[in-house]
C-alpha cells in the first residue's frame, strides 16, 4: 500500500513537470508581439527567439540524457528545475536581445531536459503491463501545456503586467523542486552491471546503434511533420481558408483537448494490445487524415473534425513511441538513448519548415503539407518495417 502511494505521488510529480515544461515553451508564444514592441526587435530578430528555443532543444537532450546515467534521476531533475526557476525570473528582468536569446536557448535546454528526465524516469517507473497507461497521462499533461501555456499568458498579461506569466511557471516550478526532493528514485546505474564478454559488449552496441538510427529517423519525420504544420498552418488558414485569428485559435485549442482526453485511453490500449508499434502506425495515419481533411475541404466544421482527428494520432503516437523505448531498450541505456532519440529528432524540427518554406515559395501554400504527408508516409512505412521484423522476437530487454 505504501509503496503504491509513493509511486502515485511519483507519477503525479512527473506529470506537474510535464506540464510545467510545455507551458513554459509555449506560453511565450502570445507575448512575441508585446516584445518586438518593447524592444523593437524586427521580424528577423522574432524568428531568431523563436528558431533558438529549438536550437537548444537540439542541443539538450542527448545532454540530459548522458547526465541523467552519470548523477540520477534526482539531481538532474532537481537541476533541471532550478534552471527552470532561474529562467523564468530574469526572463521579467531581460533588457535586450541579446540576453532574451540567451533565455530562449536556456528554454529549450532545460525544456528538453525536463522531457527527457520525465519520459526515462516514467518508462523505469512502469513495466510492461502499465508502461502505455503511465505514458498516456504524460502525453496527455504535455497536451495540456500546449493549450494552457499560450492561453493562460495571453489572460494574465490582459489584467496584470508582462512579468506575472513568468512568476506563475516559476511558482509551481518551485512546488515541483520541493516535490522532486522527496522522492525516492531506483536508479539503475547505481546498481552493479552483468559483465558482459568483449564480444557481447560489441553485439550490443551495435543493436542499440541500428535501433537508434531507426527509432530516431521515425521521431525525426514526425517532429518535422508537426514543426511544418505548426509553422504554416496559420498562414494557410488564413490565406487559403480565410479564417480569422480566432478560428485558428479554436483548431489549435481543438488539437490540444483532443490529445488531452485522449491520451491516458490510448496509453490503457497500448498495454492490452501489447502491439506499441500498431498503435504508433495507426496515429501517424489519422495524422496523415487530418492534413487530407484541410487540405481537400474547406467546411470549418471537418477541418475541425480533422483537428481532433489529428490529436488523438499525435497521443496514439507519443504513447506509444515512447512506451516501445522503453519496452525494448535496456535500463541501463535508456536514458541516453531516449536523450539522442530526441535530440536528434529537433533536427527536423529546425531544418523541415526551412525546406517547406521554400517549397512554398517556389510552388503554392498546399505544397508543405504535401511533403508532410510525405514524410509522416515514409515514418508509416519504417514502422512498419521495424514491427515485421520484432513480431517474430518476444519483445525484451537486450541480454
Amino acid at each position: 500500500m505504501v509503496k503504491h502511494l509513493y509511486l502515485n505521488r511519483n507519477i503525479a510529480c512527473m506529470i506537474v513537470i510535464s506540464l510545467i515544461a510545455n507551458m513554459s515553451g509555449s506560453m511565450i508564444l502570445p507575448l512575441f508581439a508585446i516584445y518586438v514592441e518593447q524592444f523593437g526587435i524586427s521580424t528577423l530578430g522574432m524568428s531568431i527567439l523563436f528558431s533558438l528555443f529549438y536550437v537548444g532543444r537540439f542541443l539538450g537532450g542527448g545532454m540530459a540524457g548522458q547526465i541523467y546515467e552519470k548523477i540520477g534521476a534526482k539531481r538532474l531533475g532537481l537541476s533541471l528545475l532550478i534552471a527552470e526557476i532561474v529562467c523564468m525570473l530574469l526572463f521579467p528582468f531581460a533588457g535586450s536581445f541579446i540576453v532574451l536569446s540567451i533565455l530562449r536557448l536556456l528554454q529549450g535546454l532545460v525544456a528538453i531536459g525536463l522531457t527527457v528526465f520525465v519520459r526515462v524516469t516514467i518508462n523505469h517507473m512502469s513495466t510492461a503491463e502499465n508502461r502505455g497507461t503511465l505514458n498516456g497521462y504524460i502525453s496527455s499533461s504535455e497536451g495540456a501545456g500546449m493549450i494552457l501555456g499560450p492561453l493562460i499568458s495571453g489572460v494574465i498579461v490582459s489584467y496584470f503586467s508582462l512579468s506575472f506569466p513568468f512568476y506563475f511557471v516559476a511558482f509551481f516550478a518551485c512546488i515541483s523542486f520541493v516535490a522532486v526532493s522527496r522522492m525516492t528514485f531506483a536508479n539503475s546505474f547505481l546498481k552493479p552491471q552483468p559483465y558482459h564478454p568483449p564480444f557481447q559488449k560489441s553485439q550490443r552496441r551495435i543493436k542499440l546503434t541500428k535501433q537508434l538510427l531507426l527509432y530516431s529517423t521515425v521521431h525525426f519525420l514526425e517532429m518535422s511533420a508537426f514543426a511544418i504544420f505548426l509553422t504554416y498552418f496559420s498562414v494557410y488558414a488564413t490565406y487559403k481558408l480565410h479564417w480569422s485569428p480566432a478560428e485558428i485559435s479554436v483548431a489549435f485549442t481543438i488539437i490540444g483537448i483532443s490529445t488531452f482526453v485522449s491520451a491516458p485511453f490510448i496509453g490503457k490500449i497500448s498495454d492490452m494490445l501489447k502491439d506499441r508499434l500498431l498503435l504508433c502506425i495507426i496515429g501517424l495515419f489519422l495524422i496523415m487524415i487530418e492534413i487530407i481533411l484541410f487540405l481537400w475541404f474547406t467546411e470549418p466544421w471537418i477541418v475541425y473534425l480533422g483537428m481532433f482527428i489529428g490529436g488523438i494520432g499525435g497521443a496514439s503516437y507519443l504513447d506509444s513511441f515512447y512506451s516501445q523505448l522503453g519496452d525494448v531498450i535496456p535500463e541501463d541505456n535508456r536514458s541516453s538513448f531516449i536523450g539522442n532519440v530526441v535530440s536528434l529528432s529537433e533536427v527536423g524540427a529546425i531544418v523541415s519548415p526551412i525546406i517547406a518554406g521554400a517549397l512554398m515559395d517556389r510552388f503554392s501554400l498546399n505544397t508543405p503539407f504535401y511533403y508532410n504527408m510525405i514524410l509522416v508516409l515514409i515514418a508509416i512505412v519504417i514502422q512498419y518495417i521495424i514491427r515485421l521484423k520484432s513480431k517474430s522476437i518476444r519483445k525484451r530487454p537486450l541480454a
